[in-house]
């Protein structure tokens, strides 16, 4: 198949996050005094966002903390975010085949657009994007199309000659609702039952699969 432009989702596809996340929660968490949490644990609320995965984190009964415990996770989480974060296997060759092809390569995650860029700056893959996208850009989060419409409206790209790839059903149904082609990534975070049940039209378990699928 032939493409103009792919879009990535960021955690659970492009890099391995969970322990920065995980060690920042568990950091923020503790100067409240409040109990910490298995990394598994916490890696399992990450892709819809900072707020609900510090909610999460929180539950019901210390949400009056809320707005504080998330602005020191900003903060602690912001100073953290490359300390053990790793990419995937195989993301700097396909992304390097991608700008081969000249296929644009943008960025859209539910994750604050400073800290996906310093990350990205940090395992240098940044100059591969032509833009990263973020939740302040948009009104509705993933699985909302708004973010993939934004930015196929910014690189002049119609839905039909791109693709979407990401680890979650949240990614998946993005695209969909975008119009977009879909490829389901199973390394990731989310699950491959919830995966599968989406409907993606492609699903690997190798992000070097990409590289098969697009001509």
């Amino acid at each position: 198949m032939h493409v103009d432009a792919v879009v990535f989702d960021l955690d659970g596809t492009l890099i391995d996050s969970r322990k920065d996340i995980a060690n920042s929660a568990n950091i923020t968490l503790s100067r409240f005094n409040l109990p910490t949490m298995p990394d598994e644990i916490i890696a399992g609320f990450i892709g819809g966002g900072v707020e609900p995965l510090v909610k999460r984190c929180l539950g019901k009964e210390n949400m009056d903390k809320f707005e504080e415990i998330l602005a020191l996770f900003k903060k602690v989480y912001s100073e953290n975010c490359t300390i053990y974060t790793v990419l995937y296997p195989g993301v700097k060759e396909v992304l390097e085949f991608l700008r081969q092809k000249g296929i644009i390569v943008a960025l859209a995650t539910n994750k604050i657009t400073e800290i996906s860029k310093k990350i990205l700056r940090s395992l240098e893959i940044e100059g591969y994007f032509y833009t990263v996208m973020g939740p302040e850009s948009v009104k509705k989060r993933k699985p909302d199309p708004e973010i993939i419409r934004i930015l196929l409206d910014k690189i002049n790209v119609p839905a039909e000659r791109t693709m979407m790839i990401g680890d979650s059903e949240m990614d998946v149904f993005c695209g969909k609702n975008a119009g977009t082609f879909t490829c389901a990534v199973t390394y990731g975070l989310g699950t491959l039952e919830s995966i599968v049940k989406s409907g993606p039209d492609f699903l690997i378990c190798d992000l070097r699969k990409i590289k098969l699928l697009i001509s």
